[in-house]
């Protein structure tokens, strides 16, 4: 099973827009939205359509990097950096 990069992007795009509608609420959105992606697969295919997904959502996350460095200034590294020490113990 192998997806186009534009497809991984589409689905990792759906992923956040349903996380987005409720960041700090109850997650059923999101759940319902990545039920639909893997559920569509055979089971034989779950692994690797949960894998596809990973990379579109990595490669999402690498692009909004981008688009915030662009607006803001801040280089990826230290928007990296400042995410880090947030979460710090």
């Amino acid at each position: 099973m192998q997806t186009s990069q534009a497809q991984n992007m589409r689905d990792a795009i759906a992923v956040m827009t349903a996380w987005s509608a409720q960041p700090d609420g109850p997650p059923d959105l999101l759940m319902s939205c990545l039920r639909h992606q893997l559920d569509v697969q055979p089971p034989e295919l779950a692994l690797a359509a949960a894998t596809e997904l990973i990379m579109g959502m990595t490669n999402l996350c690498g692009m909004l990097l981008a688009l915030n460095e662009e607006a803001s200034g801040l280089d990826m590294e230290a928007t990296l950096r400042e995410l880090a020490l947030h979460y710090v113990d």
